[in-house]
């Protein structure tokens, strides 16, 4: 009785051989991308309130059309609401949201980018986007916040806390995976269009 040996000749096929040529091409792009994201997470932990006022301010304006509400801003406090009875502050600038888009948009823009020039225009590129998105998202979630803390205030009186971090988590993580099939989406259909243009 013999046995015969299978003998397997790894050969990669060509669009897995182009896959990993690009992927080595967009690595650089990608630490760049990180080492952003690094640094502003560290200068986050620094910031306070005066120097996240970019994020801050305008959110603020949005929040006071929305409600019919003004605020003043006191530097060591943030955006105080005195006819909604909130602050708008570091924690509720949504920095950490904006370098998680940042990072998302980078890294499906460059996926599916070919040329140097645009991909290195990416990086500002998705600094923009996000940071436009996190205003939005960031007004969304301070809004649905007051509205449900209004409707349940009696219900969880002394759980408002908990109200408002799971409206936060639950507004953040459904823009965030919006955002991510609405650009792959986009992206791979202007790839499949440029092909056959």
């Amino acid at each position: 009785m013999s046995f015969h040996t299978l003998r397997f000749i790894h050969k990669p096929l060509p669009h897995i051989q182009k896959a990993t040529v690009q992927i080595k091409k967009n690595i650089p792009y990608y630490f760049i991308a990180v080492g952003l994201f690094i640094l502003l997470k560290f200068g986050f932990k620094l910031a306070d309130n005066n120097d996240l006022i970019f994020l801050l301010k305008p959110t603020d304006k949005l929040v006071g059309f929305l409600t019919g509400s003004h605020s003043i801003y006191l530097s060591d406090s943030g955006y105080y609401h005195e006819h909604l009875n909130i602050i708008i502050d570091k924690s509720c600038s949504g920095f950490n949201f904006w370098i998680l888009c940042f990072l998302l948009f980078t890294y499906l823009t460059v996926k599916h980018i070919d040329k140097t020039l645009s991909k290195i225009l990416t990086i500002p590129t998705a600094l923009i986007g996000a940071y436009l998105l996190t205003i939005f998202v960031n007004t969304s979630r301070i809004f649905a916040s007051i509205a449900v803390q209004t409707q349940t205030k009696s219900i969880f009186m002394n759980q408002q806390h908990i109200v408002h971090e799971a409206i936060g988590i639950i507004t953040n993580l459904t823009f965030l995976i919006l955002a991510y099939v609405l650009i792959e989406k986009l992206l791979i259909h202007k790839r499949y269009n440029a092909k056959f243009a």
